[in-house]
């Protein structure tokens, strides 16, 4: 009698080659060659570069990224996080128009993905043919914090709800003030 646990009806897989996982690990969006190309960390884990910015942008490290599997750090690439390794055998799996992997541009400071000027040969990018992606505010750091300058201060400030509402409710006191104060100006003039 045989004990052993093999599932009679798994499909069998080749030798030495397995079959990449063609999502990202993160997000679950399959791999596409735009924003959600597969790159590969050094400890040759892959994620979706959409992924991978949006934790660089709320990184306290802008310049190394952490692995979400085994928490080792990559240092980026001197060209910027478009320049990690593309995976190669998971794009070898995708369909063959997609396997030609798009010139992505990633500001940190903005929080934005943005795809190069495209040839005019290429028809379209994809089924949803975004040229940009926003990935939200940086996360801010220490040092920026103590370097920053009076103006930078105010523009965070504004961001804020609270300090928002309170610099729109002292202008429009500003303005009633203003206007009760041309108001009695007039009436003391015509009497």
């Amino acid at each position: 009698m045989d004990l052993s646990l093999k599932d009679p009806y798994a499909p069998e897989s080749p030798v030495g080659d397995s079959f990449p996982d063609l999502e990202c690990a993160v997000c679950f969006s399959q791999f596409n060659n735009v924003f959600n190309t597969p790159k590969m960390l050094e400890c040759k884990h892959t994620f979706c570069l959409e992924c991978l910015a949006r934790m660089n942008v709320k990184s306290q490290q802008p310049d190394s990224l952490q692995c979400p599997l085994c928490r080792a750090f990559t240092p980026l690439p001197s060209l910027g996080l478009p320049k990690l390794a593309t995976d190669p055998k998971v794009i070898s799996y995708l369909p063959e128009a997609m396997q030609r992997v798009y010139s992505i541009r990633f500001s940190r400071e903005r929080g934005k993905l943005q795809v190069k000027r495209v040839p005019s040969t290429v028809p379209t990018l994809s089924s949803d043919s975004r040229q940009s992606l926003d990935l939200g505010v940086p996360a801010d750091t220490e040092d920026t914090t103590q370097r920053s300058s009076r103006g930078s201060i105010c523009s965070r400030l504004l961001r804020m709800p609270l300090c928002r509402a309170f610099f729109m409710a002292f202008g429009v006191l500003i303005m009633v003030s203003l206007t009760i104060g041309i108001v009695i100006i007039l009436s003391q003039k015509k009497s």
